[in-house]
């Protein structure tokens, strides 16, 4: 199981300048689905979505995911 450290992402996210919206498209991910996932509403993440998201913002999965 995969859980978003939501924080992290928002920070990371905005530390890179990046709106939502910029990070899903350099993820390859909708704007909705990154919403969710940085709010907490997604419950788990998959992991080819974690592992888009992290290759984005430039670091390792486990330093914006819980990976249980």
């Amino acid at each position: 199981m995969i859980i978003p450290k939501k924080e992290e992402i928002s920070r990371r996210r905005e530390a890179m300048g990046l709106t939502r919206c910029g990070l899903s498209r350099k993820a390859g991910l909708s704007t909705n689905a990154l919403y969710r996932i940085e709010s907490g509403n997604s419950g788990y993440v998959h992991p080819i979505r974690a592992k888009a998201i992290a290759t984005a913002l430039g670091c390792e999965m486990e330093e914006i995911f819980i990976v249980k």
